[in-house]
């Protein structure tokens, strides 16, 4: 195991390079110059060359990859041209706002997920299990923009039941407040994990052991906890880390729309500014979380079935 979770680690490495290289060379394709939006559009030419040799923005593309790249592996990520701070000092600070976010919409997904599709999956092809599939179906074609939009309409502003902007003061507080956001995601999620688990506990029930521990008079707490949901969560942990990134794609507009100073809204206010070292990092960052989500997914592999050898 240390040996397999050690080469994981080595190949975060080649990853994280290759999405510096295409992010660096893809943002600068953005149009606009990072000098203008700095200075405004009423700067002289004289002002804005004289800005763009002191961001390196004259040198060519490949030497500006270089200097990127050596100051990246000290720690080094440069200044942000719309902050005048230190870029890893405005990402970092942000970091937990949608960490939290992420976190918490994998948990509401969950829990709309696995009591759902235990239903319908008992009751296969009844009413309750056409209506389940039919509802989670509706809730993946909407878009998270949409629903978040609606989701803070009716349970902000029309019912007042929730609050509808800002990451809250701490502790209860910022739970509540975080409730709408990850609520916009989890609905975008939970379909798919309960499509997912469905398929799979329809497989589980029909196995033999199950079909053993309900002859040898297993109570069904016993039969659905360790026969049951601990054998059908393979599946689901699988389809949460290949579509992780399409949950941090997600927490990007959500971010926007519920007013959280999160990396997503970092990351939007920082294209619309140039600002092209904020990106890279912001970037960087995202790509990490996806590569560290899916080497906790084999490690729980591991966890909730021993026999399992990691790497194959």
């Amino acid at each position: 195991m240390i040996r397999y979770f050690g080469g994981r680690l080595l190949q975060i490495l080649p990853v994280l390079f290759g999405v510096s290289l295409v992010v660096f060379f893809l943002v600068r394709l953005i149009p606009g110059d990072p000098a203008v939006a700095t200075l405004g559009s009423r700067a002289t030419p004289q002002l804005i060359a004289r800005v763009r040799d002191q961001l390196g923005l004259d040198l060519p593309l490949w030497q500006q990859y270089l200097n990127f790249l050596s100051h990246a592996l000290q720690g080094d990520f440069g200044i942000s041209f719309f902050y005048q701070a230190s870029v890893w000092d405005v990402t970092i600070a942000r970091l937990p706002i949608t960490l939290m976010l992420m976190v918490y919409s994998v948990i509401l997904a969950l829990i709309m997920a696995v009591p759902f599709a235990y239903w319908s999956a008992a009751r296969r092809g009844r009413v309750t299990d056409h209506a389940t599939r039919i509802l989670f179906t509706i809730g993946l074609g909407m878009p998270v923009f949409w629903s978040g939009i609606m989701l803070a309409y009716l349970l902000g502003v029309r019912w007042k039941l929730l609050p509808t902007s800002g990451p809250g003061d701490g502790g209860l507080d910022s739970l509540v407040h975080f409730t709408l956001p990850a609520l916009t995601l989890a609905i975008s999620i939970a379909p798919i994990l309960v499509r997912t688990l469905r398929s799979s506990l329809i497989e589980v029930l029909a196995s033999d052991y199950v079909t053993t521990g309900r002859a040898m008079g297993l109570d069904n707490w016993t039969l659905r906890r360790s026969y049951i949901i601990r054998n059908s969560l393979r599946p689901l942990i699988t389809v949460i880390t290949i579509n992780f990134g399409y949950l941090i794609g997600g927490t990007v507009i959500v971010e926007q729309i519920f007013s959280l100073a999160g990396v997503g809204s970092l990351l939007i206010g920082s294209i619309s500014t140039r600002d092209y070292a904020v990106i890279q990092l912001a970037t960087l960052i995202f790509a990490l979380l996806v590569v560290v989500v899916n080497l906790l997914g084999d490690l729980l592999y591991a966890l909730i079935d021993p026999r399992l050898a990691l790497g194959t």
